[in-house]
């Protein structure tokens, strides 16, 4: 009995030892899984907790500096050390408002539907980033318009870097994306719809839009390249102006953000913040502050954001977030659906049911 009773006890502590390194390992990748959840948290998180919005928005800051000390320069920059600064801000922005889009667009997929989204804010969305790419390629490409705002501007340098044209062509695609996915989600039903005035508004500013140029390219001329660009840049400050109001209205009516990322909405004020701040910083550093006068869109998209955000916010966090934490996604189905109007939803939805059986 003895000769066969020693393998059994010298056998029992190496399978506790291999049991407690199987947990540690274990443990390790339960840990590093969560960190990297929590870093890529704008776009997997939709609890948007503390610990993620710190993490989520470090990652953000952390890979939009990376990408600004690998991206090319702006030379009319006086100081070589700000010019990398100036670049780390801007690409900072551009990644914050860029990822933006992202949480929205994989929310609807989740859901698939996009009720509880305002059309009208998507419609205009796709608007204004269509203007204001034409703007800053223009601004940025063209010889004929550098040329043009040099002279408008007393031979200033222009303030539009390549941060700025790639995250309006970025915005563009995504704000089409998001748009598209209102008609192949919810086929532009009835909450869904755009209102007349918001169609008419852009078929109107579309048809001008490519009218001018048109017209300009025929001898017909009503003005300057850059009358017409600016043209575009404050039609742009107009729809971010006006595109916020439809969903903080359509949050209003139903008591809830639910069906509203608030992702992007953080990542907009970081990408806010930081628009300003490179605008200012670049102005001091040229000793010109026609920086900031010749390029108006680019300061007031950064503050009429950062106003809108605020109140997102404030909705969100304070006013319905009792609502938003019973994750009632039936909130959604009606944008005129008061907050606490929970059994006429059952009710309607019992009624429903009856006249499918």
């Amino acid at each position: 009995m003895a000769t066969h009773e020693a393998p059994t006890t010298s056998s029992t502590p190496f399978l506790v030892d291999e049991e407690l390194r199987q947990r540690q390992e274990e443990h390790r990748s339960s840990a590093f899984r969560q960190r990297v959840e929590r870093m890529l948290s704008p776009i997997t998180d939709h609890q948007d907790s503390l610990p993620s919005i710190f993490f989520g928005l470090l990652f953000v800051t952390v890979c939009g500096s990376l990408l600004g000390l690998l991206m090319p320069k702006n030379e009319s920059l006086p100081t070589p050390f700000y010019r990398i600064i100036s670049s780390m801000i801007g690409y900072t922005c551009f990644v914050a408002w860029g990822v933006s889009f992202y949480p929205q667009v994989i929310n609807n997929l989740k859901r698939r539907t996009t009720l509880g989204l305002s059309a009208d804010f998507c419609g205009l969305n796709v608007l204004g980033f269509a203007c204001y790419a034409i703007y800053n390629l223009s601004l940025f490409y063209s010889a004929e318009v550098q040329k043009e705002y040099r002279e408008q501007h007393d031979g200033a340098p222009i303030t539009v870097q390549s941060n700025d044209v790639a995250f309006a062509m970025h915005s563009f695609v995504l704000a089409s994306i998001t748009f598209l996915q209102i008609v192949y989600f919810d086929g532009l039903r009835s909450q869904q719809q755009p209102s007349r005035i918001i169609l008419y508004f852009i078929a109107v500013v579309s048809v001008l839009a490519v009218a001018y140029p048109l017209l300009q390219l025929v001898g017909m001329k009503f003005g300057t390249w850059l009358q017409y660009l600016y043209m575009l840049s404050f039609v742009k400050i107009l729809v971010t102006l006006t595109k916020y109001i439809p969903q903080v209205i359509l949050n209003l009516r139903r008591k809830s953000t639910i069906g509203f990322s608030i992702w992007q909405i953080l990542l907009d004020l970081n990408g806010g913040v930081l628009n300003d701040l490179q605008l200012v910083l670049d102005s001091m550093d040229m000793k010109d502050w026609a920086g900031i006068t010749g390029n108006p869109a680019k300061l007031c998209l950064g503050i009429i954001s950062i106003i809108f955000d605020i109140i997102f916010i404030v909705q969100h966090y304070w006013l319905y977030r009792n609502t938003n934490d019973t994750d009632l996604d039936e909130l959604i189905m009606d944008p005129f659906t008061t907050g606490n109007n929970y059994d006429a939803i059952a009710e309607n939805e019992g009624e429903a049911e009856d006249e499918c059986e």
